[in-house]
């Protein structure tokens, strides 16, 4: 019989566990990052139908990165309808036109967050990237990804098309609770790229801001964080098409 910490019992040893398991890489990735933030370049994040969710979440908040910048758009989105996601996620190249508006420069990274890692359209940006001179990352299970075919025309996945992989381990289908014999509730993936895509930005932005490089971003609802924002966002504007 499952209750109310059904879910979190299973949640939260697969947290700790995937941050031990991605120590390495998270650390690679942060230390790229204040590089890359030094050097003048940002941090481009994209995700479709509920992995839209790891780009929005980095985004301009409370604590968060004045160098993210999302690579989204509302058609693949969860508000544009399951059946209208479903078939863009699918189509190659839907994807790709959104990286033309990020301006983005040589070196850049490009996370691109996927539980499956198997949809034509997040494995075409991250070609694409590649094409364009940009350091595509993986956040996507491995076990997953592996188990099921791809539904790109070259017949590859996620994790093997992009420079780094930030596995967030899992199981096929993403949910974890069994609520009946076979039905499984409670899926992972978007606790996961949240918890180690902000792991990943807090150190990098931590070592910026004790080197002197303003980069995080304080909550509006107190008396001192809109003046702070504000000389951040005017840095920020000259890439970030959603400030202008």
């Amino acid at each position: 019989m499952t209750d109310v910490k059904s879910y979190a019992a299973a949640a939260i040893p697969h947290l700790s566990d995937a941050i031990e398991r991605n120590s390495a890489v998270m650390e690679r990735l942060a230390s790229r990052l204040v590089a890359d933030v030094k050097a003048g370049r940002s941090l481009l994040v994209f995700g479709s139908g509920h992995s839209a969710i790891f780009p929005l979440e980095l985004y301009h908040r409370a604590g968060g990165a004045s160098f993210v910048i999302p690579i989204v758009a509302d058609y693949l989105m969860p508000q544009a309808g399951p059946p209208v996601v479903r078939v863009l996620e699918r189509t190659p190249g839907v994807a790709n036109m959104l990286l033309a508006r990020a301006r983005p420069m040589a070196g850049e990274m490009l996370w691109l967050s996927s539980q499956s890692g198997i949809n034509a359209a997040v494995v075409d940006l991250a070609l694409e990237a590649k094409k364009q001179g940009l350091v595509p990352v993986a956040f996507t299970s491995v076990a997953h990804s592996s188990a099921v075919k791809s539904r790109h025309p070259s017949g590859r996945r996620l994790f093997e098309v992009c420079d780094e992989v930030v596995d967030f381990g899992g199981r096929v289908g993403d949910a974890v609770v069994s609520v009946s014999r076979d039905v499984v509730a409670g899926p992972l993936s978007t606790l996961t790229s949240v918890l180690l895509g902000h792991s990943i930005v807090v150190a990098a932005s931590g070592r910026l801001e004790a080197q002197g490089i303003r980069c995080v971003y304080t909550s509006v609802n107190t008396p001192e964080g809109e003046a702070r924002n504000r000389s951040l966002e005017e840095r920020a504007r000259e890439r970030d098409v959603l400030l202008s």
